[in-house]
């Protein structure tokens, strides 16, 4: 049966054909010449070899708009945590490592269509996952994430109105005195507290989505201090340590599109450095 590809196809077939028969050098060695010379690669060669490329991926592309893109329920977690470099805590004094990492991720996720579907109400559609901490954590080793479902909401697939609708911020820490929950909780709070106030700016046009972004990280950044405070085993103050700035994980709507087709899952990483330590967060989207 015909379709919209069927002209892909057969540009492709003849760029195929003329590529065979085109010969790859222009000069072919001589059987039992003792000293030939260095293969020449024909440039009519190398271009039919660039357009069939082009043609193939061209047909490709085609193809997969051909596959229905209707949107299924998903499910986007943390799969996995890469320390490029530790926590430097006592380094100083002892000039090397003498403690491993207990690195945590607080992802916040939701969409802004169920927000304004409930007249801005935020609790029932958005939530904060905790992932971690984990034990014993080295440079240079990747680590299998806890078990955890960012998205949906109700720790099942879940429907995504679009792209530029759903949110998903990204918050790297390594734990010392303080509480993982309890930074949950209060980071939580102070991102639905930001949604609040600012998604009737988004509704009206007043900001961006952009800016509603910023201004969600930056209620967060503002109550970091009292969220991750906590004491060592000796009574004295040692917070929780935030590795680097709060990271939005940004998501197309071709990539949506890509999984709804069932192409397959779209992987993402992030990476996140401060404090002394750098990690890469990796991510899976699917169906």
């Amino acid at each position: 049966m015909a379709d919209k590809c069927d002209p892909i196809r057969s540009k492709l077939h003849d760029l195929e054909v003329r590529l065979k028969n085109t010969d790859k050098f222009l000069n072919e060695p001589i059987p039992g010449e003792p000293h030939p010379p260095k293969p020449v690669l024909n440039p009519e060669f190398r271009r039919l070899t660039n357009l069939v490329r082009n043609a193939r991926a061209s047909l490709q592309a085609c193809q997969e708009s051909l596959i229905s893109n209707t949107p299924v329920p998903l499910t986007l977690t943390l799969t996995k945590f890469v320390c490029l470099d530790q926590s430097d805590e006592f380094r100083i004094i002892f000039g090397f490592n003498i403690e491993d990492d207990e690195p945590y991720a607080l992802v916040f996720a939701v969409d802004m269509k169920l927000s304004l579907a409930v007249s801005f109400s935020t609790v029932a559609d958005s939530k904060m996952t905790l992932v971690g901490a984990l034990s014993d954590v080295d440079e240079g080793e990747e680590y299998a994430a806890p078990a955890n479902v960012i998205w949906g909401l109700n720790n099942a697939p879940g429907m995504i109105s679009s792209a530029d609708n759903l949110i998903v911020l990204v918050v790297m820490m390594e734990n010392d005195g303080g509480s993982p929950a309890q930074a949950r909780t209060l980071l939580e709070g102070a991102a639905k507290s930001a949604l609040g106030i600012n998604v009737p700016l988004l509704a009206n046009g007043t900001i961006t989505r952009q800016e509603l972004v910023n201004r969600i990280i930056a209620q967060m950044d503002g109550v970091m201090s009292t969220a991750t405070v906590g004491l060592n085993p000796a009574g004295f103050l040692n917070p929780d340590d935030n590795i680097g700035a709060i990271q939005e994980l940004r998501f197309s709507q071709a990539e949506l599109d890509h999984i709804y087709r069932n192409l397959g899952p779209i992987e993402k990483r992030l990476t996140f450095e401060g404090d002394d330590a750098k990690y890469v967060l990796k991510f899976k989207m699917f169906r």
